[in-house]
Order: C-alpha cells, then sequence, then structure tokens
C-alpha cells in the first residue's frame, strides 16, 4: 500500500504546526541511550510520507534542518547547536546566481519565491538562533558584494569552546584583501563573542597569510602546529576557501572534534 500522505492543510514545510516536535524529542534521546528508531521520511517530490527509515544510533550524529533546535524537548537533547544565519542580501545573490542559470528563472522570480516563504522563515526558523551555541552568520562585505563579511557568533557560557584573537588584523595583496576583528555584543539576549572575516585573502599568499591567521588565534586547540593552515591548503580548490566561510568553518569542525573528545572522556 501507498504510505500516507501528507495531510492538506495548507501550511509551508517551514511552518513548525507541521512537525512532530515530541516525536523528533523522543527519538533524539533514545538515539543518544544507543537505540534504533524509524524516523519518518516526508518526500518533497511527491508530497507523500516515504516508509520510515531504520536509524541506528552512531558516535556522531547530525540532525540537519529546517528546526533542529526549534524545539525545547529536542534541543535539550543536542550536545551543540550550531545555526547557519544567512541575511536576505546573500541569500538573494546566492539563490539568483544558482536559479538565473541552473533554473531559467528571473530575478524578479527569485525574489518573489524568497519573499513568499518570508513570512514563515520569520516566525519559525530564524529565532532558532537565539538558542544556538555558535551562529555562522554571512553579511555582505563592507566593501559590498559579492564579497562576503562572516561571523563566528560564539554564546559565552554555552557548549561551544571560545575562540579568541589576539589582536585584530588586516591581510593585504589581491583585492578586496581581508581583516579579522573580535568584539563583544548581546545576541537577542545573550553574550557573545564574535571572531569576524571582511574580505578574502589573496589566493597567491594563501598559506603565510593562513599561518599569521591560525598564530593569531587562542583557543583553537589544534592537534600539531599549523593544522589549520594544512586543512584549508587541502581544500583550496574548495568555493569559500578564500574568505571567512572556510576558515570559520574549518574553525567549527575543530571544535566540534574537542567537544566530542571531551564527551568521549565523560563516558569512559
Amino acid at each position: 500500500p501507498a504510505p500516507p500522505a501528507r495531510r492538506p492543510t495548507g501550511l509551508t514545510a517551514l511552518d513548525a504546526r507541521e512537525n512532530d516536535f515530541a516525536l523528533m524529542g523522543a527519538q533524539i534521546e533514545a538515539l543518544k541511550k544507543g537505540n534504533a528508531v524509524y524516523k519518518p521520511i516526508y518526500n518533497h517530490d511527491s508530497g507523500f510520507k516515504d516508509l520510515p527509515e531504520l536509524l541506528q544510533p552512531n558516535k556522531v550524529m547530525v540532525f540537519e534542518g529546517l528546526h533542529p533546535i526549534y524545539d525545547e524537548k529536542a534541543r535539550s537533547q543536542l550536545d551543540l547547536g550550531i545555526y547557519i544565519d544567512i541575511v536576505n542580501d546573500v541569500k538573494f545573490a546566492w539563490k539568483v546566481q544558482r536559479d538565473v542559470q541552473e533554473r531559467g528563472w528571473t530575478e524578479q522570480q527569485v525574489r518573489d519565491d524568497i519573499n513568499k516563504r518570508l513570512p514563515d522563515f520569520s516566525k519559525y526558523v530564524d529565532p532558532q538562533k537565539a538558542n544556538a551555541d555558535v551562529i555562522l552568520r554571512y553579511e555582505p562585505s563592507d566593501q559590498g558584494l559579492p564579497y562576503l563579511k562572516v561571523k563566528l557568533i560564539q554564546k559565552k557560557g554555552g557548549a561551544f569552546p571560545m575562540v579568541k584573537l589576539k589582536k585584530d588584523l588586516t591581510l593585504k595583496g589581491s583585492k578586496p584583501g581581508a581583516t579579522l576583528k573580535m568584539y563583544d555584543q548581546d545576541w537577542y539576549g545573550n553574550d557573545v563573542t564574535v571572531v569576524e572575516m571582511d574580505g578574502e585573502i589573496d589566493m597567491d599568499n594563501m598559506e603565510a597569510q593562513l599561518k599569521m591567521i591560525e598564530e593569531n588565534m587562542e583557543g583553537l586547540n589544534a592537534k600539531s602546529k599549523g593544522e589549520l593552515t594544512e586543512a584549508m591548503l587541502k581544500l583550496k580548490s574548495s568555493p569559500g576557501s578564500q574568505n571567512g566561510t572556510g576558515l570559520l568553518q574549518t574553525v567549527i569542525a575543530m571544535k566540534v572534534r574537542e567537544i566530542y573528545e571531551k564527551l568521549s572522556r565523560q563516558a569512559a
């Protein structure tokens, strides 16, 4: 028999009412206790629910989607909450680049598509960033798009081990250059420390500039001297390797490893 269809509620997938958070929280809790669960699968192409998937527990589990930290019960089961925060100007530029080239849309069609979802996004998705332990935020560079200003927003006293800069940096070379700075601010009622990178490193002088950045960081907890630089050099041809996208994502990856190792020691 065909799996049951999603109820014709007229609500978008962004609407929290279209999600079973009680089940989500219970299943995350079960997985953390070492129990397998049958995870429901919604098929966005057919509009029907596929047969549930048997999900086995693992040492590392990533719960990714529109509402992973929306519900308090589900959120309380997570060891770390990460939110990717893309401001509308950047989101529009990225979506235009993809949909105009790949789907043949006009810029107005892209804008209409974003605006159609904006009310539900603002109500149900965007507020989650207040409850994240760390936020990776994308804004237009002070020098304008397509250059980016990327921020690592770290909640003080949260689960994310803090990374800091010893001093602000200015990197020169190819246009537009890059600046790195650190400051404290209020983030939706939370005290946070922000590490910000605006612009791009000189890819012809990538290794030297990365070493300069890495030597200026405190709390990175690298396994070896130059580990961040080496990891970035391996990804030199990847999108975002020239700006804060690659740099700060790599920093997050190293801190996730640190959290995992700490939890493993506690469980031993």
